[in-house]
């Protein structure tokens, strides 16, 4: 008869240890999914951290100009001027398929320039062994030192320009100093 009221009591308190865990278990579905820290470089994380394998350094871009009638930007990061990217080459065989890809290029300047405005763009030197769209083809080759500016717009990194040669000379005390680090 014992070993029956022990059996009840064991049945009967089961319930009610139960019923918590299933609210328990509701409460946490409820709850926002915990989300993976933000990387400084967002979706450029992966890239900006594969150019700067064999050394090199990244800075923020702080302003993007955009001269329309040239159809080119001129880059500005925390240590100063970059300088002005190669101009965009209208394509196209009628009026309306420039006009197309004219707005287009207008479009992804402006997307860049809001970019940087946000903090979202980043001037990567690099060395130019780990610069695949500029090994070849390139006119002067004589600095290991290659550039690229990348920019997150709407989650996705895009490669704004790109800098064949970086005269370390020309650069800032600070900035060339990082590219020994």
């Amino acid at each position: 008869m014992l070993a029956a009221a022990l059996l009840s009591a064991a049945i009967a308190t089961m319930p009610a240890d139960a019923a918590p865990r299933k609210k328990n278990t509701r409460a946490l579905a409820a709850l926002p999914p915990a989300s993976a820290p933000t990387d400084r470089f967002l979706a450029c994380d992966v890239r900006v951290r594969d150019y700067l394998r064999e050394g090199g350094a990244v800075i923020r871009v702080t302003k993007i100009e955009v001269d329309d009638a040239r159809l080119q930007l001129n880059i500005h990061h925390e240590y100063g001027e970059a300088g002005k990217s190669s101009r965009k080459y209208l394509r196209g065989d009628t009026e309306e398929e420039m006009r197309k890809n004219l707005r287009g290029i207008l479009d992804e300047f402006a997307a860049a320039a809001k970019a940087a405005a946000a903090g979202h763009a980043w001037y990567v030197i690099a060395a130019r062994k780990v610069m695949p769209e500029l090994r070849e083809g390139s006119g002067d080759a004589t600095s290991p030192w290659t550039a690229i500016v990348l920019a997150d717009f709407e989650g996705k990194c895009r490669p704004i320009t790109f800098y064949q040669t970086v005269d370390r000379n020309k650069l800032e005390p600070e900035l060339s100093k990082k590219l020994d680090e």
